[in-house]
């Protein structure tokens, strides 16, 4: 017998419960109350009996009055819900407007629904197949024009720590009374996703060239050198010049080909930008941890990029890794959708995701494989730009008063703070840390311009 899918089950039942716990309390409590009452009435036929009575009947009949009332404002829009189910249109996505403390904003769209008078509507979102969030109302910024409405609209800033495509299966909608003593729920089978997206922040200011030429109407300062035709060969006519004859080809194939010398360009249209999310460290028992990595990691690349797009060039990301496709308009937006919803992958290394005749800039992280690095690097010139992503600087040194505060102060499971305590006592620490003294060791000694975020 599976007791964790009992439980589940259970706790998902517990959700369409449609009184709330004060309401049945209060019950409990007014039963109790009445039953005492009675027991007191010792003297039928007394003054006393009589306003006992008199206070008993007008408590139960304005009781009663509120109850009624409270049931009918939250079950007619409840049963308006029901009788117009197959017509209700639910959209949920993230708002482009985020809010501060790792809190993104979700817009949500219900309709036709009927707010209950003076009442309210709440949501739970089950999402991810196995996650259902908190029961939340929505914040409505717009002035009502309507006294009755049929929409329902607003936000929610809701604390979802990883920057990845939320997958949205069902929608619980709550109608409750404005005492909050029913809660009539529906539950909708939605099929819809919302993305929590990098946050802006600032970053170091990099001053990149174009390098790779696929429109000539952006001139240059740095004449770049363009290669030849493919293979940088092509066959001998009358004009060329006889010592540029590849004899080695002749001798095996009796053609005629010379070698096409690089030439110079004054015209370079776009920047290359590559962000390896290859791991060569083993994941293991450290999940969490790994998660709040690539958060970091994220942001850092979505930030470099950002910043390079607002200076009027440009760039071209490359993924290391399949993704959904996107059809947004900005290459910017498409961007952002492709690395939020990246992941950590170890099926393609550096050596193999990186193109060297385009590369302009490489984001790498403190997982990478050092000795990967070393092999690209030792055989370049100056390009490209390397912004190393030292994952460490996400933990600052724990000091005395942050154990104290551990001890005494439980913080919240997916904080900051938590996850500080955690890397600290783990065992992946030092392999991280290792490997990341090693990569710096290697970006010193190299000539590329390194950037250390």
């Amino acid at each position: 017998m599976n007791f964790a899918l009992i439980k589940n089950k259970i706790r998902h039942g517990s959700f369409l419960f449609p009184f709330r716990f004060h309401f049945v309390l209060l019950i409990i409590i007014l039963l109790a109350a009445y039953y005492w009452l009675k027991q007191n009435t010792a003297l039928p036929d007394s003054s006393y009996t009589a306003i006992l009575d008199l206070f008993i009947t007008i408590t139960l009949a304005f009781t009663s009055a509120v109850f009624l009332i409270s049931f009918i404002t939250s079950v007619v829009p409840w049963i308006f819900f029901l009788i117009n189910k197959k017509q209700i249109v639910i959209k949920v996505k993230t708002n482009k407007e985020t809010s501060i403390n790792d809190k993104q904003q979700l817009a949500i769209t219900i309709s036709p629904i009927l707010r209950p008078l003076f009442g309210y509507i709440r949501i739970r979102l089950h999402y991810d197949d196995k996650n259902i969030s908190p029961k939340f109302s929505l914040i409505n910024k717009k002035i009502k024009k309507q006294f009755i409405s049929t929409e329902v609209t607003g936000i929610f800033n809701w604390h979802l720590p990883e920057i990845k495509e939320y997958k949205v299966s069902n929608v619980i909608i709550y109608f409750e009374d404005m005492f909050q003593f029913f809660s009539f729920a529906v539950a909708l089978p939605a099929q819809d996703n919302f993305i929590t997206q990098p946050l802006n922040k600032e970053t170091r200011l990099l001053k990149i060239q174009p390098k790779k030429t696929e429109e000539t109407n952006t001139r240059i300062e740095q004449i770049r050198k363009i290669e030849g035709e493919f293979l940088n060969y092509k066959n001998f006519e009358h004009n060329d010049d006889v010592r540029r004859i590849v004899w080695k080809i002749y001798a095996k194939n009796k053609e005629l080909v010379v070698r096409i010398p690089e030439t110079n360009d004054t015209y370079a249209s776009h920047i290359y930008f590559y962000a390896s999310f290859y791991n060569e460290v083993a994941v293991g028992f450290y999940s969490e941890l790994y998660a709040v990595f690539l958060n970091y990691y994220k942001t850092a690349v979505w930030n470099t990029y950002h910043q390079l797009t607002k200076q009027n060039v440009l760039v071209k990301y490359i993924p290391d890794q399949e993704t959904k496709k996107t059809f947004a308009d900005d290459p910017a937006e498409k961007t952002k959708y492709i690395v939020s919803t990246s992941d950590w992958q170890t099926q393609k290394e550096l050596q193999q995701y990186l193109k060297k005749e385009d590369a302009t800039i490489v984001c790498i992280s403190s997982l990478i494989n050092f000795r990967d690095l070393e092999l690209i690097l030792e055989k370049r010139s100056k390009d490209p730009v390397i912004v190393f992503v030292k994952l460490s600087n996400l933990f600052n040194t724990v000091h005395l008063t942050d154990w104290i505060q551990w001890l005494f102060v439980n913080p919240r499971k997916d904080s900051i703070d938590q996850h500080r305590i955690t890397w600290n006592r783990s065992l992946i620490k030092r392999t991280v840390t290792d490997n990341e003294q090693k990569i710096l060791n290697i970006l010193n000694k190299s000539e590329n311009e390194i950037v250390i975020v």
